[in-house]
């Protein structure tokens, strides 16, 4: 018998006091409904036996609920016996009290021990208002990072630093500048350059300020510079506050080595008052099985907002890290939609972003994004400044409905670069990673 406390219809519970994850499971099962029970109960009271202590008050206030459990494709006369296996979506709210505001253990409810039990994918999650509100989420988001950019409409320019390691500091703030004098908004550290010996967080951060602020005496722009403070948490928070008392106007956080709840420690505390953006490192681990992990939109998106980042970096659909178009871009919706009051996030779409794809990007994310690029600026046939003007050109074309190849023939750099990459074709690959 299935127990009462564990199954209920959405419209027989108060939205605002569950967290409901959205599930796809593969299963070899002759009965759903005990299996999806038993998934209800692992992660929220229950174990695989009954216990003496485990009442039906505490049932009644703490078990997860089961509101919904079906089977695709959906069959009603009898399940095919040839099948392998059994396609069920099912949906389970956990109560909010039993995960008190805490990112860590709303992971833990929604994907605890049933993260080991394989053919099990988390699709989504809605988060009530009542969770949300323990959070601020982005300080900045689109509309502050506009402001901050001067920059009220096109997508902002992000670059990072190439090669990843290995530069000396003096050699990073000579990049930077020379990034910075020719248009980019923001730039960034390699996820792969942390704290080494050769290239200190507090020696490149030295240098880089200091070529900012003769940037900003020459142009009266101050470009962002994304400095890397990912760190055991503890060195990390100390880390960011000195970087923040010696100039620091961005910090990058590869958040999935650290975790959610390190990146939000950042965001919710006022002394970090500069932007937070998001390297999605070590992510792929969590969602790119098909049956298993979870879903990018809610690792990429949705968490990354809760969790206080204003700009998020992920793969794009044209570079070399491919992944299907529709997840990307949903995940740059569980940015910029409305969910509570969090802030709209600049999506990043990126791994291989060239002036040639640039016309596919805006046509497939808006113009609230973020053009980030590295191998395509740095390695413009005509230099740094010559690959920085190539996206600007690039950018204006899209805005304005101009192809790219049109566009290109009276603009030397667009030209150069078009050349040597090409225009994106959805049906062939320059990426030696994709091959």
């Amino acid at each position: 018998m299935l127990d009462k406390h564990v199954f209920a219809m959405p419209e027989g519970i108060k939205t605002e006091d569950y967290i409901v994850g959205l599930y796809y499971m593969e299963a070899r099962t002759e009965d759903a409904y005990k299996k999806v029970e038993a998934i209800a109960l692992e992660q929220s009271t229950g174990t695989w036996v009954d216990v003496p202590e485990e009442t039906e008050d505490i049932r009644r206030m703490c078990s997860a609920k089961v509101l919904g459990l079906y089977d695709i494709p959906n069959y009603e006369d009898a399940i095919p016996e040839s099948a392998p296996f059994r396609r069920l979506v099912f949906s389970i709210g956990f109560p909010v009290g039993n995960i008190n505001g805490q990112i860590p253990q709303l992971l833990t409810a929604l994907f605890g021990n049933i993260s080991m039990v394989g053919g099990l994918k988390l699709l989504d999650v809605y988060i009530p208002k009542r969770f949300a509100e323990r959070y601020n989420g982005p300080k900045f988001g689109v509309d502050g990072l506009r402001k901050k950019l001067k920059v009220p409409k096109k997508p902002i320019i992000a670059a990072m630093f190439k090669p990843c390691v290995g530069m000396s500091p003096k050699t990073l703030g000579r990049v930077f500048e020379e990034l910075a004098m020719a248009g980019v908004d923001v730039i960034k550290d390699d996820e792969l350059l942390a704290d080494p010996d050769f290239c200190t967080v507090r020696e490149r951060l030295r240098e880089c300020v200091k070529a900012r602020e003769r940037v900003k005496k020459r142009t009266g722009r101050e470009a962002l510079y994304a400095i890397n403070i990912s760190d055991n948490v503890d060195r990390m928070l100390k880390k960011a506050k000195a970087c923040i008392d010696e100039g620091a106007n961005c910090l990058m956080v590869n958040t999935y080595t650290v975790g959610y709840s390190a990146l939000s420690a950042l965001a919710e505390d006022a002394k970090v008052n500069v932007p937070l953006m998001t390297h999605p490192d070590f992510a792929g681990t969590m969602f790119m099985s098909a049956s298993s992990g979870m879903a990018s939109g809610t690792v990429l998106g949705k968490l990354a907002r809760l969790s206080g980042s204003d700009m998020v970096i992920y793969p794009s659909h044209m570079g070399k890290v491919p992944m299907v178009k529709e997840r990307l871009v949903r995940v740059a919706h569980e940015l910029t939609s409305p969910f509570h009051h969090f802030k709209s996030v600049f999506p990043g779409p990126s791994a291989g972003m060239y002036p040639g794809a640039v016309g596919e990007l805006i046509d497939s994310y808006g113009t609230d994004v973020m053009v980030a690029a590295g191998g395509g600026i740095h390695a413009h046939p005509m230099g740094i400044k010559a690959g920085v003007k190539a996206f600007h050109q690039a950018i204006d074309a899209a805005m304005e409905g101009v192809p790219i190849e049109d566009a290109a023939k009276d603009k030397k750099e667009l030209k150069a670069a078009v050349k040597k990459w090409g225009i994106y074709n959805k049906n062939s690959s320059i990426y030696t990673l994709t091959r």
